[in-house]
């Protein structure tokens, strides 16, 4: 695989959409009305604690750097297997986050002993924002 003719290759504007759709994403799946009040309690905290955002500017950046760092890379991939649908995208980005990203959570939080129902609100959460990030790119392919 040509990894420098694959980046040449990735339309940019969709890297951009789906790198601020990913961030969307994860501030609708872990708000208090959606996942947020089952994750805050599972962790222990309430929803002061949950909803207080100081000191968090730089889990707010690698949270923007992650997000673009998958997409990119979902992109090449994309580029090098000739994904080129909504579809395509979709079942590509939900085998990349099943087989890759999913698996290491439930790996190191069964080793740490934290709750499955945690395990599989954070997973889910990965395996639909690489769904969605394959559509997007899929989409402008």
């Amino acid at each position: 695989m040509d990894w420098i003719d694959n980046l040449r290759n990735v339309d940019y504007i969709a890297v951009a959409v789906a790198t601020v759709s990913s961030y969307v994403l994860g501030f609708v799946w872990y708000h208090w009305a959606v996942f947020g009040k089952t994750w805050a309690k599972l962790l222990g905290m309430t929803k002061d604690e949950a909803d207080k955002t100081e000191g968090l500017a730089g889990a707010f950046i690698m949270s923007l750097i992650g997000g673009l760092a998958k997409t990119i890379f979902m992109a090449v991939l994309m580029v090098a297997t000739g994904t080129t649908s909504a579809f395509g995208g979709v079942v590509f980005g939900g085998i990349v986050a099943l087989t890759l990203i999913s698996t290491s959570i439930a790996y190191h939080n069964g080793f740490a002993r934290v709750s499955s129902k945690l395990t599989m609100i954070d997973a889910a959460h990965d395996i639909v924002e690489l769904a969605v990030i394959g559509a997007i790119i899929g989409m402008f392919a």
